[in-house]
C-alpha cells in the first residue's frame, strides 16, 4: 500500500503549478467570438454558455501536473515541458466531451455538458477543435524541438489507446461476463494510456532515454490504474454532493465497473444469478438493487483495496528510476491522493 497521508489535503504537486498551466491554456485558447472557441470556453469554465468571460476555473489537473513533475524530477526547469502538459490536458478534454455524448451525461461537475446546451454535432466540433489546440500547444510553443518530436509521438500513440479504451468500455456495458482482464485491459487504455504519456512526455522533454521513459510511462499507466478504480468506486459509493456525478450514472448505463467486476468474482452461483435478473430488468433503476448485492460480497472494501494497490505499483516502478527522494516523495503524495480522493 501506499504511504498513508490526508485524503481531503490535495498534494503540493497538484497545485503548485495550476494556475501556471491554467494561465497559459486560456491565453493560447481558440477566441471566445468562434463558436467553437465558446464551446471550449464554456467546457473549460473559462467562459459561460453566452461566452461572457469568468475567472479563470480549473480541475484538479493531475495529468499536465504530472507531466511537470517528470520534467523536474529528471533535472530539466518546467518551462520546458509546459507546451506538453497543455497539450495533454487539451487532449484529456477532448475526450471529455466526447465521452459525455457517448454516455449520455448532462451534467459534468454540476454544469450543463456542451452537447446538452449546442447539441450533439457542435459538441463533437467542440472536442475536435481542443484535439486539435493539444497539438498545435505543443508543435507550436516547443522549447527543445527534437525532444517535442518524440513527446508528441508519446501522446499521439496513447490517445490512440485512449479511443480504444473507449470502444471496449461501450462495448462491454451490459456484460456480465466481462472478467477482471477485461476490465484491466479496458482501464489501462481508457484512463492509464494518456497519465503514462504524460509522465513520460515530462521525461522525454528532460531528455531522458528510452529506458528511462518508458519505467515512468509504466508508472502512469498504474497510476491511471488506480485512478479508474479510484472513480469507479466514487461513482458507486461516493457522495454526489461532493463528486458533483450521481450514484446511479454507471448503474443506469450497466457500466462494467471494478466494484461490479470484482463483485461477479466473490459471488455465489446464487448472487450471480440475482446480478443478471438485475442486468435483464431494464425498466427499473437497477442501482439500489445492484447496490445491495454488492455489499453482501464487500465490493466496497475489494475496489479501495485495488486501487491503493495499483497506486503502490506504480510508486515501485518510479522509485526504479533513481530519481531524488524528494521527487519520489512528491510523486507517492499523488498517488495516495489519487486512490484515496473522495472527489
Amino acid at each position: 500500500m501506499v504511504t498513508p497521508g490526508n485524503a481531503d489535503v490535495e498534494p503540493l504537486l497538484l497545485s503548485r503549478h495550476r494556475s501556471l498551466i491554467a494561465d497559459y491554456m486560456a491565453e493560447r485558447t481558440l477566441p471566445f467570438s468562434w463558436l467553437s472557441g465558446k464551446m471550449v470556453a464554456y467546457h473549460m469554465g473559462w467562459a459561460d454558455e453566452a461566452g461572457r468571460p469568468n475567472a479563470v476555473k480549473t480541475g484538479k489537473l493531475v495529468r499536465p501536473s504530472l507531466c511537470l513533475w517528470a520534467c523536474s524530477a529528471l533535472g530539466t526547469e518546467t518551462a520546458a515541458a509546459l507546451p506538453a502538459a497543455a497539450a495533454i490536458e487539451w487532449f484529456h478534454n477532448f475526450t471529455l466531451v466526447h465521452d459525455d455524448i457517448q454516455d449520455g451525461d448532462r451534467k459534468r461537475h454540476g454544469r450543463e455538458t456542451v452537447w446538452s446546451l449546442w447539441g450533439i454535432p457542435q459538441a463533437i466540433n467542440a472536442g475536435d477543435a481542443m484535439q486539435a489546440l493539444a497539438f498545435l500547444s505543443i508543435a507550436r510553443d516547443a522549447v527543445h524541438p527534437e525532444r517535442a518530436v518524440r513527446a508528441i509521438a508519446a501522446i499521439a500513440s496513447a490517445g490512440l489507446t485512449v479511443i480504444e479504451g473507449q470502444c471496449l468500455d461501450l462495448e462491454l456495458e451490459g456484460r456480465i461476463d466481462t472478467t477482471l482482464r477485461a476490465y484491466l485491459r479496458m482501464v489501462a487504455a481508457k484512463t492509464g494510456a494518456l497519465l503514462g504519456a504524460s509522465v513520460e512526455a515530462g521525461a522525454l522533454l528532460a531528455g531522458a532515454d528510452e529506458s528511462t521513459a518508458a519505467l515512468f510511462r509504466r508508472a502512469g499507466r498504474l497510476l491511471g490504474t488506480a485512478f479508474q478504480i479510484r472513480d469507479d468506486w466514487l461513482g458507486m459509493y461516493g457522495d454526489p454532493a461532493i463528486t458533483g456525478k450521481s450514484s446511479s450514472g454507471d448503474a443506469s448505463r450497466y457500466k462494467m465497473t471494478f466494484p461490479v467486476v470484482a463483485g461477479l468474482r466473490a459471488m455465489s452461483t446464487l448472487q450471480r444469478r440475482r446480478l443478471r435478473e438485475i442486468f435483464r430488468a431494464r425498466n427499473e433503476d437497477p442501482e439500489p438493487k445492484l447496490r445491495a448485492l454488492l455489499d453482501e460480497v464487500g465490493c466496497d472494501d475489494l475496489t479501495r483495496e485495488a486501487a491503493q494497490r495499483y497506486a503502490a505499483k506504480a510508486v515501485n516502478v518510479v522509485a526504479r528510476s533513481g530519481i531524488a527522494a524528494d521527487a519520489l516523495e512528491a510523486f507517492e503524495e499523488v498517488a495516495y491522493y489519487v486512490a484515496t480522493r473522495s472527489r
